[in-house]
């Protein structure tokens, strides 16, 4: 028979994809439930439904595994996060700048979301990346910023003395079993899903930047499935494989202010929390349509991996009613439609 919670939270998708939210999904959560497909993988050139094996392009949720190196490198004692970043990357154009680690890791640097670094040239886009500069003072205020966590994967790769993909296979993904993530684009292939922002073909990275780069970069857009994630996220509940420091970095709450809640590069707003999960969730959101999430006071953690074809808020809170149904526990108040 099946769960009951499996079968609500496929009925909740099943509503999604009816509506045009999303073109498919492949989800799973703790708890032994199983890995679940329900959609298209692609329509082009020829329809094929989503399959476990389904991998998609997890734009900003490939954020976390740069935060993960981060946090594993200051466990080490390797990486200062509260010294300023320019110790670490001193070819920034202001040598005096004050924004710390720690700062860029929880979108309170200071610096906004523009980006004039975007350039399939690599001369320019380094030396915009390196003059690019913040447009208030750092802790001021939560802005998400892309250009943050490029600056923090290439603090990853000075310390590391290698490429973002194999800095991040080495400390996080070989150490979890996780054989199907990868940050360089994988190309076409039987299991790449196709996503519809801004619609390249599958196996591309569909963020601009990461495109244009043809490089791993911090901001993101690795390719895994709901598998591998949930060997990421599962390891966070269990904290078996790497340090307190790094498990404690990541899981807690460094910056409270007007709602915005983040911590050392997961987000812990409850505006967008799925319901039933406590105060303590952390969470990752993607633009293609991805969310994984983690309560360690529930003991629960979920992954909802899915191709979005409508609107980016509304498919945020889409993904949020799925892991409730997942979680199993009855909500309270009304969610945004």
């Amino acid at each position: 028979m099946m769960d009951l919670r499996i079968r609500n939270a496929m009925a909740e998708a099943g509503k999604q994809m009816a509506s045009g939210l999303i073109q498919g999904a492949v989800f799973t959560a703790t708890g032994g439930l199983p890995v679940v497909a329900v959609g298209k993988q692609c329509v082009h050139p020829a329809e094929k439904p989503m399959t476990e094996h389904s991998r998609f392009d997890i734009a900003s949720v490939g954020k976390v595994f740069t935060a993960g190196c981060c946090a594993q490198l200051i466990a080490e004692g390797k990486l200062d996060p509260d010294a300023p970043f320019v110790n670490y990357l001193p070819e920034y154009c202001d040598p005096a700048c004050d924004v710390t680690v720690r700062d860029l890791a929880m979108h309170v640097s200071g610096f906004d979301n523009s980006k004039p670094y975007d350039s399939a040239d690599p001369e320019v886009f380094h030396r915009e990346l390196y003059h690019k500069r913040p447009v208030r003072p750092r802790l001021e205020a939560f802005e998400y910023s892309c250009f943050n966590f490029i600056l923090l994967g290439k603090i990853v790769e000075r310390i590391d003395g290698t490429d973002l993909e194999t800095a991040a296979r080495r400390r996080i993904w070989e150490p979890l079993g996780m054989k199907r993530t990868q940050w360089n684009a994988p190309g076409d292939g039987p299991d790449e899903v196709e996503h519809w922002e801004p619609n390249r073909p599958a196996g591309q990275h569909n963020d601009g930047v990461c495109f244009h780069c043809g490089f791993p970069i911090g901001s993101g857009s690795c390719f895994s499935t709901a598998a591998d994630m949930l060997l990421f996220v599962q390891d966070i509940l269990e904290r078996k494989h790497f340090s307190k420091t790094y498990y404690d970095l990541i899981s807690t709450c460094g910056f409270g202010k007007n709602g915005d809640r983040r911590s050392f590069g997961w987000d812990m707003r409850v505006f967008q929390m799925p319901r039933n999960l406590s105060e303590k969730t952390i969470y990752h959101t993607g633009w293609t349509g991805q969310t994984i999430c983690v309560d360690p006071e529930s003991s629960f953690a979920a992954v909802v991996l899915t191709s979005r074809t409508g609107a980016h808020d509304k498919a945020i809170l889409g993904r949020a009613r799925i892991i409730e149904e997942l979680y199993g526990e009855p909500v309270s108040g009304d969610f945004p439609k």
